[in-house]
């Protein structure tokens, strides 16, 4: 028995190995390859072989990079102890960064979400319940009405059982209690819109109705989560400016900046079809 070819035999094994992960090109490439006749030039085959190892091996580079990369970041903090040994600000970094950004269709746009994000508060059980809270508003507005009441059942059941691991980050548990009440009575009405959309005719009035108070209704909640959020900031708290720009002026929290847009023409501005002299817009910083 003859092994001439058996190393080219076993790359192009390793080569079927990849296919669930290789590019189009690449598999219609390697189709090609095991289709040729056998007494093709060999040169040519193994330059074949060559490209698709190629771009298999760099897409694997690629992925390793992507998944070492979190520890790659989370490593470089220990060059910095005086932030690192801050818990609450180095959470509340890889919360931002982990449950405000996102890929594809539910990349994270809702400003009032990014801001609740960028909060410097330490407590898995809240961030739960927020984006289960945020994910109704989603839901609703794409009228996944399903998905929204299975998002109401998950936040009921975070205010059910684990307002004991939220009220201990607040710095005044009561006022968290009394929010977290508050919270779980509006979902009543809210369910019950929501279950009211579903038996009402997909695209009819009475179910536009049903879904604008279920929004109108989860917005207050939302608001709710919010100030139940700023509680949990700790007293005293004051982000940690680097010494070469702790000189510089420094805003002390967040506040609303209003601004007046006229054309300097004397145009009008045309605003979902209604004409305005002048444009405004708030800004939270």
């Amino acid at each position: 028995m003859r092994f001439q070819n058996l190393p080219l035999l076993l790359l192009g094994s390793q080569i079927a190995s990849t296919s669930a992960f290789a590019p189009q090109a690449v598999q219609n490439a390697r189709t090609s390859l095991y289709a040729t006749n056998p007494q093709q030039n060999v040169v040519d085959t193994i330059e074949s072989i060559d490209a698709t190892v190629k771009g298999a091996l760099s897409g694997m580079a690629l992925a390793a990079a992507l998944w070492t990369a979190p520890a790659l970041m989370a490593g470089t903090m220990d060059q910095f102890p005086s932030v690192a040994s801050n818990n609450v600000f180095s959470s509340s970094i890889a919360s931002a960064k982990e449950m405000a950004s996102g890929s594809g269709t539910r990349v994270n746009k809702d400003p009032e979400s990014l801001l609740r994000y960028g909060l410097p508060i330490k407590n898995k059980e809240v961030r739960d319940l927020q984006k289960s809270i945020e994910d109704i508003r989603i839901n609703v507005s794409s009228k996944r009405k399903a998905a929204a009441l299975d998002d109401l059942k998950k936040a009921r059941g975070i205010i059910n059982t684990k307002e004991s691991k939220m009220t201990p980050s607040c710095r005044d548990a009561k006022v968290c209690s009394d929010i977290l009440a508050s919270m779980k009575s509006e979902l009543e009405p809210l369910e019950g819109q929501l279950r009211a959309s579903v038996d009402y005719q997909s695209g009819s009035e009475q179910e536009r109705k049903a879904l604008d108070e279920s929004y109108s209704i989860q917005d207050k909640i939302q608001k709710e989560l919010t100030i139940l959020q700023e509680q949990m900031i700790p007293a005293g708290y004051q982000t940690p400016v680097p010494s070469d720009y702790d000189d510089l002026p420094q805003l002390k929290g967040r506040a609303t900046v209003e601004m007046v847009l006229k054309k300097a023409d004397g145009g009008k501005f045309d605003i979902e079809g209604q004409l305005f002299n002048e444009a405004k817009m708030k800004m939270i910083i």
